[in-house]
């Protein structure tokens, strides 16, 4: 029966990767340009793309839920979904996180790499969403995401970069912290884990583990970045959160809890 489970289990993880793709190409040539079409303004027609992603990714997760590739529990998914003008902050284990993340809100943000953007697959998605690029320097992406914290959006950062190294020091890019900073928006902290460890940084996705993968997103209170900012220049407010930040993925600091501005009770 094990043996018969990860062979069923390494079909279903298979065909759930062919069904995201070919998804994408089927949405970039067909939906989101109609869309292009029939909805003129480029903030509409972004709001649409963002809820049809959320939609499309809420599926693919059940579709891995009902092929017996993964389980999945969230703790206050409320709080995701009702945040609005948010930086979410979570630490990133494995390849599936900005899609469970993006399951659970209906309109939502992301920093995508170049490459992505490159993709045949993802290239109309990404474009049609109007998610952020990272091919740029650091001054335009900052005031990029600042801009669309502003204007009500949710964005998705990992402060890490990319996926987190089993056993490796937790090493964070300061930019998290200065988007933060400079839009002066509230950070939802977010943990996601997943048991087995599977799907991380260096693996394929063949290598699947003994047992389903189970996935237990806990999301943790606000963080009001006035406290860190005070009297302080940006640059040092940017690193106390940073700091913050760090000791919060380490789990030196209790997760949720801000203790500068008691940040734990939701919006």
């Amino acid at each position: 029966m094990k043996r018969l489970d990860y062979f069923w289990r390494l079909f279903g993880t298979g065909l759930s990767f062919f069904f995201f793709g070919i998804g994408g190409l089927v949405l970039s040539l067909t939906v989101f340009p109609l869309m292009n079409l029939v909805v003129r303004d480029r903030e509409r027609r972004a709001a649409h793309a963002q809820r049809l992603v959320h939609i499309m990714f809420r599926l693919h997760r059940n579709f891995m839920i009902v092929m017996g590739v993964l389980d999945f529990e969230v703790h206050n998914a409320e709080a995701l979904a009702t945040d609005e003008g948010v930086l979410v902050v979570a630490n990133h284990p494995t390849l599936l996180d900005v899609v469970l993340l993006m399951s659970l809100m209906r309109r939502s943000q992301c920093i995508v790499k170049a490459d992505i953007w490159r993709n045949p697959f993802m290239r109309g998605v990404v474009n049609a969403t109007g998610y952020i690029r990272n091919d740029g320097d650091a001054e335009t992406l900052v005031a990029d995401c600042a801009r669309m914290l502003a204007q009500g959006h949710n964005l998705i950062v990992f402060p890490e970069g990319s996926r987190t190294v089993p056993d490796a020091p937790v090493k964070l890019q300061r930019g998290v912290a200065n988007i933060a900073i400079r839009a002066g928006s509230p950070i939802r902290l977010v943990t996601i884990r997943c048991e087995p460890p599977t799907l991380m940084k260096g693996q394929k996705w063949y290598e699947i583990p003994p047992r389903r993968m189970h996935f237990t997103i806990t999301v943790h209170g606000l963080v009001e970045t006035g406290a860190y900012i005070g009297e302080s220049v940006p640059s040092i407010a940017a690193r106390r959160l940073n700091d913050f930040l760090a000791e919060w993925l380490t789990g030196e600091v209790g997760h949720g809890t801000d203790r500068r501005s008691n940040s734990a009770s939701h919006r």
